[in-house]
This record gives C-alpha cells, structure tokens and sequence, in this order.
C-alpha cells in the first residue's frame, strides 16, 4: 500500500512540476498579448481567467493527496482514525491529547476497540459519540464505557426496543453516566479542535438511521464530516438548514450504501476525500457501485477499511497526511 501511494505521490509531482511551467508560460503569452494588443477583448481575457481558475482548482485538490506517511507529523493539530472494525463504524479522534471515540462497531470488535485505544496510552475519553444504536455502531461503545474514564457521552434522543441497547442503558447505569442529546448547532471543544452538530433535525423519522447524529469535526485548518448512517432524508435536511457541511473529508455515510450520498449532498459536502467503512465481502453489497461512481464523477479520492485496513489523517496546518494500515 505504500509503495503504491509513494509512486502515486511521485507521478503526481511530476505533474504538477509540468502544469506549474504550463502556468509561467501562460502568464507570459497573456503579457505578450496584452502589450501587443492593448484592445484585446474583455471576453477573451474571462476566459483565460476562467481556464486559469480551473487549473487551480483541479491543482488544489490533487496537492492534498500528495502527502504519505507512516508516523505521526510533529506538527499535527488534528488526528481522526477510522479503525477498522468490519462492517460497523469506529473514528477515533484526537487533538493536543484531548480524545473523541465516535462509535464501536460491533460486539465481535469490541476487545480490538479496547485494545486500540490502550495501546495508543489512552486513558480517557473526552467524548464518546454515539451516532446511533444499531449493533455494528453502539456495541463496541459499551467495552469502551467499562474500560476508561469518559468525559461525556454523547448520543440521539431516542430509544430502541434491542438487547444491545438495553446492555447500552444498563452500562450507563452502572457506570453512573448520564448522556447528554445534543441539538443541531451545539459546539464543542476538542483540545485545539472543535466540532458542531449537523444532524439529525428531528427524531421521528421512521428510518431509524436518519436518526443518526452527526458532527462536523475541524481544527480550522481541515474539516470532516461523520454522520453514522445519515440517508438522504437527513440529507436534504442539513443542505434545508444551510448548514456549513464543507469538509476535506466525509467519512461516507451508512457504509456506502445507495441510500446515501446523493449527488447535491457531495456537491454541498465537496470533499477532496471520501473514507468507507466496510466489511470485506459484506452480504449488504457496499459499498454500493450507485454510491462509488457518485463520488469518482466528482472527483474525490476514496479509501476503504476493507482496502486499506485502519486508516488515519493527520491535520497540520499545511498539509493533510494519510497512514493506512496496509
């Protein structure tokens, strides 16, 4: 995996070596003209604007790809790990040694959760966020709430008729817990980082994952965008409240399932990344191909658990590094 990004890294270089001496002969050829032809149209010169702007644009999103590694950046502001947990979501995010656990996967990873965060030498939890409380997203929360010290739990403002979610309440109890249900707009701070909740706008909606709560995550620098197994209801939703939904990364909703991601949605989103979490061979068919070829037609660059293993961002105020676990 990392050779193969390293030569992507090279190859794109190159090309932007070559478009950077594209851009000085450009910008001479237009001076050229100008003295020449001091008469020259306003029309023709929008159009060189025009094309120059597009090149920037295209140039702007293919250098945040560039940047590889395999260890931390020492000026990182801003991490988010996207373990991996099969077909369940699991983010771990973490800023000046602040931490979020956003999710658990299912029962079955629990222990590898626990086991994750204890070897990174954490010992608390800021926040635990819960998007929702199907199993392959709460049941993994639980062995986190036993086994570290949490600072507040944050999760959706209704209840479920489940066995994992009655051993979810019963944990809380034990645990002396009391969760907060935050609302569309609350803020929160996250050492250096901040993140703001963009959904969900209600809570009858009958598909329960449209009931997921979803934040907006940056450090001023980077964004990114979680939203559990938001679908296109609570999509339109969000782009209904003219919400800020920008982000250089979303972490593709309901693990790439065609019910979500609609095509507005990653249009308003306009993410130069997108991060699936999925099971290898899942009998569900995700992520779905409606979905993929929703986000290659807009050009976002896609990672996926069940490619690539455990994957992380590091924010530094320059750059947007990735370290995949194979």
């Amino acid at each position: 995996m990392y050779h193969r990004q390293r030569k992507n890294k090279q190859r794109i270089r190159t090309k932007f070596s070559a478009f950077m001496m594209l851009f000085v002969f450009i910008i001479v050829f237009i001076c050229h003209i100008g003295l020449l032809n001091p008469d020259l149209t306003a029309s023709v010169k929008t159009s060189f604007q025009d094309t120059l702007k597009g090149l920037f644009t295209n140039s702007s999103k293919q250098d945040t790809a560039l940047f590889y590694s395999e260890s931390r950046p020492e000026n990182t502001t801003l991490s988010v790990t996207f373990l991996d947990v099969g077909q369940g979501n699991c983010v771990l995010a973490e800023s000046d040694g602040h931490y979020m656990l956003i999710d658990g996967g299912d029962r079955s990873h629990s222990s590898f959760v626990v086991s994750y965060l204890q070897q990174a030498g954490i010992t608390a939890l800021d926040y635990v966020l819960i998007s929702h409380y199907d199993a392959d997203h709460v049941s993994g929360i639980i062995g986190a709430l036993y086994q570290f010290d949490v600072g507040n739990v944050l999760s959706p403002d209704y209840s479920a008729d489940t066995k994992i979610y009655q051993s979810y309440v019963n944990c809380l109890k034990k645990q002396n817990i009391t969760p907060v249900h935050p609302q569309v707009g609350d803020t929160y701070i996250l050492g250096n980082a901040s993140f703001t909740v963009v959904c969900p706008d209600r809570y009858d909606y009958e598909e329960e994952n449209n009931r997921s709560l979803g934040i907006r995550l940056t450090d001023s620098s980077h964004s990114f965008l979680i939203l559990g197994d938001a679908q296109s209801k609570s999509e339109s939703a969000m782009l209904n409240e003219n919400l800020d939904l920008s982000a250089d990364v979303y972490m593709v909703s309901h693990h790439g399932s065609a019910s979500s991601s609609t095509e507005k949605f990653l249009r308003a989103v306009h993410p130069a990344f997108a991060v699936i979490s999925v099971g290898a061979d899942n009998d569900y068919g995700h992520p779905a191909q409606k979905t993929l070829s929703r986000l290659e037609a807009q050009d976002i660059q896609i990672l996926r658990t069940d490619l690539s293993g455990t994957i992380t961002a590091y924010s530094t105020p320059d750059t947007l590094t990735w370290s995949t676990g194979r």
